[in-house]
């Protein structure tokens, strides 16, 4: 699970995601890919920031505010 800090226009949106699949869609629908990769590659990016680092994609500034391996329990399991 990893939990980011998205930044467009001054606004900012924490978003949770538990699996990769849910952050390459969430980058398909309402990001896009960077120039220089799809946005396949531009979501494997995002996933392997580190606590603390960012990214900018297409007037995004996406930052990266935590990650937990422990996302299941979180959720309710076990």
């Amino acid at each position: 699970m990893i939990r980011l800090n998205i930044t467009k226009n001054g606004k900012v949106f924490v978003k949770s995601f538990v699996q990769k699949i849910d952050l390459q869609n969430y980058v398909l629908d309402f990001i896009g890919a960077d120039q220089y990769s799809n946005f396949t590659n531009t979501a494997e990016k995002i996933w392997n920031l580190n606590v603390g680092t960012s990214l900018s994609v297409n007037g995004y500034t996406i930052a990266m505010a935590g990650k937990s391996r422990a996302g299941n329990i979180m959720l309710g399991g076990k």
